[in-house]
């Protein structure tokens, strides 16, 4: 992809992801392991593999963290994602009842995310070497 196409991606939303309305930064074009701000992928807008062209036209700017949660996932269920995850980020803040048990859920798929990472990581090694 060019840098006269990133360029036309970028600005149909002036700088920011189409998702969250976040700033992003042109220069800052991909992944940061970190999850910093600023950072930004090119999404398709319909999906490749449901009919989406490899086109500017169906490229919008997304902040690295809200591509990569989007997986699959169509607007109105990121919505959802995105509403509920606020309602629960103010439940585990307030400490309450709910707060306590969706941080212990958090915790413990937080873990096996890393199992598995760890677990690919391995595999990955045993095929190289």
């Amino acid at each position: 992809m060019t840098g006269n196409q990133l360029r036309k991606i970028f600005d149909k939303t002036d700088g920011h992801c189409h998702f969250c309305g976040d700033r992003i930064i042109f220069e800052l074009r991909g992944f940061h392991p970190k999850g910093k701000r600023g950072y930004w992928e090119v999404d398709h807008v319909i999906q490749r593999r449901k009919g989406g062209t490899s086109s500017v036209a169906n490229y919008l700017p997304a902040c690295t963290r809200c591509n990569r949660l989007r997986w699959h996932r169509r607007g109105n269920q990121i919505r959802e994602l995105l509403f509920l995850g606020i309602i629960a980020r103010d439940e585990i803040s307030s400490r309450t009842l709910i707060g306590k048990i969706l941080a212990q859920l958090k915790w413990e798929r937080l873990k096996q995310n890393m199992g598995r990472r760890t677990l690919k990581n391995q595999i990955g090694k045993l095929r190289i070497g």
